[in-house]
């Protein structure tokens, strides 16, 4: 029987893809200055990305009825393939000989390395292997609350440490990545165990309304929060914030119980197949806009997330259609 492909799921990555873009080709617009305008509006929308990912893949894996270490294991080779094959490619044409590619590949998986943002592989890695056991726990709705809950009150204590001590090291950031992506990930599991039509049922249109107004005013909300109270601009200091799981939870359901015509089917899988390649390759599209462009034109820091999502998808597609290099643009 062939398995029916969840197109809402397809939209849901590519949204999660630009934000990620956003996050990190806005914060330059307005990082120096401090100041609120448009690229921190787009910068903390863009916060919703990384939740959005690990809520898609938790809602794949712990919707299965089983999941096993063999199961596990494949997966996680394909992802040290991958890292480990672009780390390789930027080492040979880096001529960084003096640097032990191994140990370049292991950075990249805790946000060193060539690659930065291949801290999310990292992170996959550690769920992974935690959902064989895992599963076994969350047999049903209830056991899923009840871990939901218990990472939401470790969440709620971070930022009371965060809020009464001004806690910013890199130590209190990883627990807090670790608690609050592993609960967008168990949420994403959470919301698996629900009929499509249920769901549609339960989030009631003055939900969806709710939290498409607390999604618009976020960003505002977030910049305060993180000027006057974080003093710390990055976004990843939100991701096991209270309001930020709401939200998240809120577009994710907008996203999931949308009702998308059947000739936007296609390209949205076409852009969808193509989220991993461009959250691979936009840095150094990214690097390229900084050299041959730069910020000294009107209009620069406006431009500068557009041509890297553009100039991302197309070269995406380009290497999607080379023998090999394409398994590595894919996960």
């Amino acid at each position: 029987m062939k398995k029916i492909r969840n197109i809402n799921l397809d939209l849901i990555k590519i949204i999660a893809c630009i934000g990620v873009v956003l996050l990190h080709t806005t914060m330059p617009g307005f990082k120096e200055t401090g100041q609120w305008n448009y690229s921190s509006y787009l910068y903390y929308l863009g916060t919703y990305s990384i939740p959005l990912f690990f809520m898609v893949n938790g809602y794949l894996l712990l919707g299965k009825s089983k999941i096993t270490y063999p199961y596990i294991l494949h997966k996680i080779k394909w992802i040290l393939i991958t890292v480990s094959s672009w780390t390789v490619i930027i080492w040979l044409l880096k001529r960084d000989f003096t640097n032990n590619p191994i140990k370049k590949i292991l950075a990249s998986l805790i946000q060193k390395g060539y690659f930065f943002q291949f801290w999310f592989f990292g992170s996959l890695i550690l769920i992974y292997l935690c959902l064989p056991i895992l599963k076994k726990y969350l047999y049903s709705k209830r056991s899923y609350l009840y871990f939901l809950s218990v990472l939401t009150i470790i969440g709620l204590i971070f930022e009371l440490i965060n809020f009464c001590f001004k806690c910013q090291c890199k130590f209190m950031l990883y627990r807090r990545l670790d608690y609050g992506l592993g609960f967008y990930y168990i949420l994403g599991g959470f919301v698996a165990q629900f009929n499509i039509d249920n769901l549609k049922s339960i989030f009631k249109g003055w939900m969806k309304v709710v939290s498409t107004l607390l999604l618009l005013i976020s960003p505002k909300i977030l910049f305060f929060i993180a000027k006057n109270t974080y003093h710390n601009l990055f976004a990843e200091y939100f991701y096991d914030n209270l309001l930020v799981k709401v939200i998240s939870l809120g577009l994710f359901l907008i996203l999931l119980t949308l009702t998308i015509d059947a000739y936007k089917f296609r390209m949205i899988y076409l852009l969808s197949v193509q989220t991993m390649g461009v959250f691979i390759i936009h840095t150094y599209v990214m690097k390229i806009w900084q050299k041959l462009i730069g910020f000294n034109i009107v209009g620069a820091y406006l431009f500068f997330p557009v041509f890297t999502l553009m100039i991302s998808f197309l070269i995406s597609m380009t290497l999607m259609k080379i023998p090999y290099i394409n398994r590595i643009v894919k996960i």
